[in-house]
């Protein structure tokens, strides 16, 4: 039924994209906002860090490997956190989400979290039900720093496992082998009290079946409270890519043998105990996620450190360097449309809710799709809402992407 296997909520971004457009804003358009009341009192801070001391071999993301120490850019941090604290928009918030990302954000020495983390903490005013995250790799995530980072609060880590197969991760360019991957983890989750998530990539070259029913298995015998779950995506600019470019042979997919790959995992990881979160994450309850949870509804997020995207109410803020910014204003079309994304990214959805965002004679070509995805079990309607059956978690992506083009081409 459809041409293409979007993999992830990005790609539905770009869709989206084609219909719309965002309105330029300006930098005295933000401090305007910031220097106001928050009257809905919620916000969430992003802090990226553009920096690894390892490469991944499928990763083009914003980041470069280290080549210092980071103590300028921990200063820059710290004064960006104190700067913002100081507004009143950001006095008049409690602060309900934090997101450390990157790159990869324990690369900073132990007494550099500290002093971030604390400056943190002494200039913004948490929720009493906050969530507070940091992507890491297990390599550069001592004990030491594991220590510091719950002393101030951090109650989830996101760790970049991909897979625990030796093959594998010698082919993702990962540090260490399963066994010792494994015995880490359950150390971790020994002397953390917040959650333990893991990234699990599948359907990387000639992966077996054995392979990502090995890395179900494992997750699941660490107990680790939630896993992500991507097709590998070759992106440009990635050492995968540069590779397959001089050797085409390196890697060619498979539609079929991605949804076998997709399939095994997510059937596994259910027969476990594991339930779905979200279209690309399993959860065992205990992560509830609410960094995506929030994205997803369009709710504040206050970018922070170079290559950090998000925005205050409908300013738009993205971070090219320490000394420039860009500014848009969101438009309603592209507000609408993010909104309907944001609701069908789930493992259900509510057809009420939809129809918020669209008007009736919309709505009706929408529900009218909607029943043909029915009739070919990629979804189940029931009581006013859409749940996503096995095939429709795995086209889950292009089902959304459907969606938003239909809307598109009705405008």
């Amino acid at each position: 039924m459809f041409k293409i296997r979007y993999k992830s909520h990005h790609d539905v971004g770009n869709v989206i994209s084609k219909f719309t457009k965002n309105f330029k804003a300006s930098k005295e358009d933000f401090i305007s906002l910031l220097e106001g009341v928050n009257v809905s009192k919620q916000l969430a801070l992003y802090f990226h860090t553009p920096y690894c001391d390892k490469i991944c071999s499928f990763c083009n993301m914003n980041r470069k490997q280290l080549d210092n120490d980071l103590e300028e850019y921990t200063k820059y941090i710290c004064d960006e956190i104190k700067k913002y604290g100081a507004y009143k928009f950001c006095k008049t918030s409690e602060v309900d989400v934090v997101f450390f990302g990157g790159g990869t954000p324990t690369i900073f020495k132990k007494e550099q979290l500290e002093r971030i983390l604390k400056t943190l903490r002494e200039n913004f005013i948490f929720s009493k039900d906050y969530e507070m995250t940091f992507e890491t790799t297990l390599h550069n995530l001592s004990f030491e720093k594991l220590e510091i980072m719950e002393k101030y609060g951090v109650n989830r880590i996101s760790v970049g496992i991909q897979t625990f197969s030796n093959r594998g991760r010698k082919l993702l360019n990962r540090t260490y082998d399963k066994n010792y991957v494994v015995e880490r983890l359950k150390e971790i989750k020994k002397r953390f009290s917040g959650l333990i998530c893991i990234d699990i990539i599948y359907n990387y070259a000639n992966q077996t079946n054995e392979e990502i029913l090995e890395d179900a298995r494992l997750l699941s015998e660490i107990k680790v409270d939630s896993t992500s779950f991507y097709s590998l995506m070759i992106h440009d600019g990635s050492d995968i890519s540069k590779e397959r470019e001089k050797d085409k042979s390196i890697y060619t997919y498979s539609l079929k043998r991605d949804e076998e790959l997709h399939n095994l995992f997510y059937e596994a990881c259910i027969e476990n105990s594991y339930e779905l979160l979200e279209l690309t994450k399993l959860s065992n309850g205990k992560d509830k996620y609410k960094y995506i949870r929030n994205n997803n509804s369009l709710k504040n997020l206050l970018p922070i450190g170079v290559g950090a995207g998000g925005h205050i109410q409908d300013i738009g803020i993205y971070n090219m360097n320490q000394q420039v910014s860009f500014y848009s204003r969101t438009s309603e079309l592209n507000y609408k449309l993010s909104m309907i994304s944001g609701l069908m990214q789930f493992e259900k959805f509510s057809l009420l809710e939809i129809q918020k965002y669209c008007d009736e004679k919309i709505y009706r070509e929408i529900f009218k799709r909607l029943k043909e995805f029915e009739n070919k079990g990629y979804i189940k309607i029931e009581n006013n809402f859409a749940i996503y059956q096995l095939k429709g978690i795995f086209w889950g992506n292009s089902l959304v992407a459907d969606i938003i083009e239909l809307i598109g081409r009705n405008l």
